[in-house]
């Protein structure tokens, strides 16, 4: 559990537990047990900080997790390739990823590679052109119902969940010269530190609030 300065973005709080004793004889976390921890904890951040807990981003660990890698291919006659082209693409593979498995959500989309015929990108490079432009996506999945008992868990405390973060990946960020803990890796993330991972725009865009509060929880 962590807690950061909405002002100068600096760790207030910050609690390693493990919750591994909460899970059951079926390997599923007890969401009734788990709700006086949960309850406990949020008591104990709240008389730290001296500020009610609205809303968190949840870090979470399970043998749930899906990767989906899909690459997606457009012809383009040798036409300049955009952004806008690269998001198209990738919103056409999130789109049958759903449809081919409903009781998934994405919480992370990374494009691995651009690929401007047969020449592979990290990067979208701007202004080029190519006949056959394709990329390379992984799609990072968690259940649906796992994700929404969290919800159900923290509404229960009038605390709304921003984004579930997922711990595997969080932890490809980690180093032995790094001496950040997992809640400071995931603000990095949520603040965009990787260039390479694509975050969902709405159609209507609008400004995001600086980042408060990190729970991480594995199975």
């Amino acid at each position: 559990m962590a807690a950061f300065n909405k002002l100068n973005n600096q760790l207030e709080y910050y609690k390693e537990q493990s919750y591994k004793s909460y899970i059951n004889s079926d390997q599923e976390l007890n969401f009734d047990e788990l709700q006086k921890l949960v309850e406990k904890n949020i008591i104990e951040m709240e008389k730290s900080i001296d500020e009610f807990v609205k809303d968190i981003y949840l870090i979470i660990e399970t043998p749930q997790t899906m990767s989906i890698q899909l690459s997606v291919i457009k012809n383009n006659e040798g036409k300049n390739i955009t952004k806008q082209d690269a998001l198209y693409l990738i919103q056409d593979a999130k789109q049958q990823i759903l449809k081919s498995h409903l009781d998934i959500r994405i919480l992370h989309i990374i494009v691995e590679n651009y690929i401007f015929d047969d020449v592979e990108y990290k990067f979208l490079p701007l202004e080029k052109n190519c006949k056959k432009f394709s990329i390379d996506v992984k799609f990072v999945c968690f259940p649906k119902n796992l994700l929404k008992n969290f919800e159900q868990l923290f509404l229960k405390q009038q605390i709304f969940i921003n984004q579930f973060i997922c711990l595997n990946y969080v932890k490809t960020f980690n180093s032995k010269d790094n001496e950040k803990n997992i809640c400071e890796l995931a603000k990095d993330i949520v603040k965009g530190v990787n260039k390479q991972e694509v975050v969902s725009i709405p159609k209507i865009i609008k400004k995001t609030g600086f980042f408060e509060k990190l729970f991480h929880f594995f199975r």
